[in-house]
């Protein structure tokens, strides 16, 4: 097994405590009609299960069933990592930036596709490992790029998203499912 293969594991992913998703999953249909909207939202945008209270001003969780952690293979090379989804929306697509910087799941696109470095609280470079436990705090830095951050995506959808260009640095939670995974067994999705 290569030094890659074993810093390679699966994980489930949130973000302060809450779990991830995309927008799809948490708007309302119509928001994806282009012919209803002037520049319509990208229905394959990473966000949270929250949606936004205008009298709190707050993203609050939704509410209703129990929604899974979204689950991710973290596929290291060298330091850095692509992350493919194992989940079941966007199942074999990776975390990537779109051309405006915001984290989407996308198809894999070769040298195109964006890596990660995880990074612990004194922000360095972190793999791993570095992580003796099965659950951890990191950050992650698009390679060559800035620390994610979270913001509100605005008018109409009022969800969160994360991107590299502006709002606050995002904290994700990791809890380790499989560490040395250099490919995933499942040919089905995780729930």
């Amino acid at each position: 097994m290569t030094k890659d293969q074993e810093r390679s594991f699966i994980a489930r992913i949130k973000c302060n405590g809450v779990n991830m998703t995309f927008f799809d999953q948490i708007l309302n249909s119509r928001h994806f009609e282009p012919q209803r909207l002037k520049s319509p939202i990208p229905p394959n945008i990473v966000s949270t299960f929250e949606a936004y209270d205008p009298v709190s001003r707050e993203l609050l969780p939704v509410g209703g069933r129990k929604r899974p952690a979204m689950v991710i293979h973290f596929w290291c090379y060298d330091d850095y990592y692509n992350m493919q989804i194992l989940s079941e929306a966007y199942y074999q697509k990776y975390f990537s930036k779109n051309e405006h910087g915001v984290l989407g799941a996308f198809p894999a696109a070769g040298g195109d596709t964006t890596s990660f470095n995880l990074l612990d609280s004194n922000q360095q470079i972190i793999t791993l490992d570095d992580l003796s436990g099965d659950t951890a705090t990191v950050h992650l830095k698009a390679r060559n790029a800035a620390i994610i951050k979270k913001e509100i995506w605005r008018d109409p959808a009022y969800s969160r998203c994360f991107t590299d260009k502006s709002g606050d640095i995002a904290t994700f939670e990791l809890k380790i499912l499989e560490r040395q995974v250099s490919s995933p067994a499942s040919s089905t999705p995780y729930s």
